[in-house]
Order: C-alpha cells, then structure tokens, then sequence
C-alpha cells in the first residue's frame, strides 16, 4: 500500500479561489480588524490577520491536521470578518456558541459545523491564543447534555498553520 506524501503550508496559495462554494466577499482592513478586535475584547494572531487581508475568510487548501491522539482533523474553511447580521462572521462566535450547552464563550469560532469546532482559546489570555480543536463526544452526550473533548493542536496560530496539510 501506497502511503500518500503529506503537503504541508508553506505560506503559499492558502485560500482555495477556485471553489464553487462562493460566499459574500467582504473587504478587510485596519479598521475593521481593529473595531472587530474591540467588540471581541481580544486581539487576533497577526498571521490570521495577515492571511485575512489576502481574502477575508472562505474555502482552504489546506485543511488537515493530526490530532494529539494521531487521527486525521479537517476543517474545511476559515469564517470571514464582517458586521453584517445575516451571514456567519468570526464576530458570530458568542451567538454561534449559545446554541450549543457546554462550551466556554471565550472561544473565538474559526470554523464549526455543531459537532465540531476549530477555534482560538481566549479563557487564560487575549492575545496569541492556542488553537483548540472541540469535537462532541458522541458516547457521553444525552438527550439534555452534550459532552465536548478539547484538543489542542497549537500553542498559536502561526504554529497551527504549519501543521496544516493537503
């Protein structure tokens, strides 16, 4: 059996421009990152900001990852910035995290769909968080409780990003 060479991000083509998943594109700068910053009361990782000034969020190249346990993670994009009210942004994170019992509202959502969450952990600091990746633990949750295992896949994001693969 073949074993497939894992491609690691080099720093290049991280957005996927081609998807056929468009979503609403919104403009990033300063002011924005600053002002969504502000409502947050954190501060994001300058390699976050640095790949949401060449697109403000969408589908990635790279969407693997090992976890502590040695399985294969994916998340398949990254959310936006934006203010806007009726699509999901970063800044939907505290709404996004009401809707589900257990998780703590100092994450910043990256991705999620319910089950699984990629985000950055702001509960012990407010700037160059760790990056958590939350899975719903099928076997312990019930009908009223849903149980979460916590991983973390990096002590930033800079080092998040270098463990990414395709």
């Amino acid at each position: 059996m073949k074993c497939l060479k894992r491609n690691y991000y080099n720093g290049q083509d991280f957005w996927n421009e081609k998807t056929k998943y468009k979503r609403i594109e919104y403009p990033i700068n300063d002011e924005i990152i600053k002002r969504a910053e502000d409502i947050l009361s954190i501060k994001f990782p300058q390699s976050l900001i640095d790949l949401m000034k060449i697109q403000n969020g969408g589908e990635i190249n790279y969407r693997y990852f090992i976890l502590p346990s040695g399985v294969t993670g994916s998340i398949h994009s990254i959310e936006p910035i934006h203010f806007e009210k009726d699509d999901i942004s970063i800044l939907s994170s505290l709404e996004l995290l009401k809707e589900v019992d257990g998780l703590s509202k100092e994450l910043i959502v990256l991705w999620t769909d319910f089950h699984c969450w990629l985000v950055l952990d702001y509960r012990n600091r407010k700037d160059n968080p760790p990056i958590l990746y939350i899975e719903e633990d099928f076997s312990a949750s019930s009908n009223e409780t849903t149980d979460w295992e916590y991983f973390k896949i990096a002590d930033t994001f800079e080092e998040f990003l270098k463990k990414l693969f395709r």
